[in-house]
């Protein structure tokens, strides 16, 4: 397809919400072009863990799982604290299986299923990240309604002078600026803005003290876009840093958050010291761990949690970890601490404390955590040698918030109306999450809310 053809469909962005939104719209006969301002496509999906939350699955039936649709749903309310929008929610829990049929389908492979964040039974269904994008990619590239350019930095949204509708995107490829018109729209993929300093410090100050990661090209492009058109907000309030990171960002290897609390870890603080109840969902902890010493905390774990590493999982694969050097060990817990530099007397008591606890009542009678993740699984004492640390920190992997949208993928203005002419998908849609997020939802809203969108689009108006 040239460039210069009538469009149907502008799709700004080349993650996985983007590439579900240009499927669905070339699978309906529609021209499509794709515009991405990095060199290469992929976005935040490419460095995410892979993990894919689906609920009553037949890989959870052949593993034992009993999980449903109501308790995704349940779940999904509860770690948003009620402040999800519940519409978002149903649009997910009614339209998740019909996703995972499509990416087996497309030749997506899932590994072993994983607890998590969030989840009250096992539902994290893994794949691998950049594998997922090439096979929906290599389905693309070679239709002729589509056409994907990249190092397309698009900078301005345009509405048609007579109709009012937003149809038009502004954009430069190698210094030279264009500008490409569309009959139904344009549906905004770009990611969050994990990577602007400037949108963090306006919105959540207090997160700068993590370490800023996620797709290099999120700036929130796609939200200040479509702030200029009136654009609402949600949840961007409840944006939170992720625990478990890597005290460095390592751009060339970026999964390098590791939670073996879900596990049976604990979490120490330098002092010493447990500072929080780490069955909550991760973005909890990162902000807990943010307001502890040098934003750092050690987790500690021993032989039994290490044996349940899972290669090729990157939140469970601790023995990569280890190999790499980010985990030591020790025979002894006495050998560990002393390993890591903490108070001694401090951490040897709130490990005996906690095992105690573990032992007797199931309950931990400090912070009441009576749970690996989120209400699954019952805590376990830390006694079986070797004894393994991480240091870890807080780190800005993505922004679970920005525009509001219906349940059609609309944008809404702050008056709660339709821009006309104007959707999104992914990460720059807030909603779904609310206070917290559970593990797994951002890729398969990622794949919902993408076909959703061009969906609503190419029945806006007529042909």
């Amino acid at each position: 397809m040239n460039i210069s053809e009538p469009l149907d469909l502008i799709i700004v962005g080349s993650g996985l919400a983007a590439h579900r939104a240009a499927l669905t719209a070339v699978e309906k006969g529609a021209r499509v072009i794709m515009l991405e301002k990095m060199s290469t496509i992929g976005g935040s999906t490419v460095m995410s863990g892979g993990s894919f939350a689906f609920a009553g699955t037949q890989f959870q039936e052949a593993s034992g799982i009993n999980d449903s649709p109501q308790l995704l749903k349940e779940d999904l309310i509860d770690v948003g604290g009620g402040e999800a929008n519940t519409k978002l929610i149903d649009l997910y829990v009614r339209e998740q299986l019909n996703e995972l049929n499509y990416l087996l389908n497309k030749g997506v492979q899932f590994g072993p299923i994983q607890l998590s964040s969030g989840q009250s039974v096992p539902r994290s269904h893994p794949a691998h990240p950049g594998g997922v994008l090439k096979l929906l990619n290599d389905n693309l590239i070679n239709h002729t309604n589509f056409q994907l350019k990249t190092n397309s930095h698009v900078n301005r949204l345009m509405k048609s002078p007579s109709s009012g509708i937003i149809n038009q995107v502004k954009y430069v490829c190698n210094g030279v600026e264009s500008v490409v018109t569309s009959k139904f729209g344009v549906v905004l993929a770009t990611g969050g803005f994990s990577r602007s300093e400037f949108l963090l410090k306006l919105f959540v100050p207090d997160i700068l003290l993590a370490l800023l990661a996620g797709g290099k090209g999120n700036e929130g492009d796609g939200i200040v876009m479509a702030w200029e058109h009136g654009a609402g907000l949600s949840d961007i309030g409840f944006v939170k840093s992720t625990f478990g990171s890597y005290i460095e960002v390592d751009e060339i290897d970026p999964h390098t958050t590791l939670l073996p609390v879900y596990r049976g870890a604990i979490a120490l603080n330098l002092k010493g010291d447990r500072f929080v109840n780490e069955s909550g969902s991760y973005k909890t902890l990162g902000q807990a761990v943010l307001k502890e010493p040098q934003a750092r905390a050690w987790q500690i774990f021993d032989h039994d949690v290490m044996s349940q590493s899972v290669n090729g999982v990157p939140s469970f694969d601790f023995v990569s970890a280890l190999n790499k050097g980010r985990i030591i060990q020790a025979p002894t817990v006495q050998g560990l601490i002393e390993k890591t530099g903490l108070n001694s007397e401090r951490a040897l008591k709130a490990i005996a404390t906690y095992n105690a606890d573990a032992k007797t009542s199931g309950l931990d009678n400090h912070f009441e955590r009576k749970a690996l993740a989120h209400k699954f699984g019952k805590i376990v004492p830390i006694e079986n040698g070797p004894f393994y640390a991480y240091l870890c920190t807080a780190s800005i992997n993505s922004t679970y918030a920005g525009l509001s949208v219906d349940d059609h993928m609309r944008v809404l203005n702050v008056m709660k109306e339709p821009i006309h002419g104007l959707f999104a998908a992914g990460e720059l849609v807030g909603g779904l999450h609310g206070k917290a997020y559970m593990t797994g939802s951002s890729l398969v809203k990622a794949l919902i809310f993408g076909k959703t969108a061009v969906l609503t689009a190419l029945n806006s108006m007529d042909r």
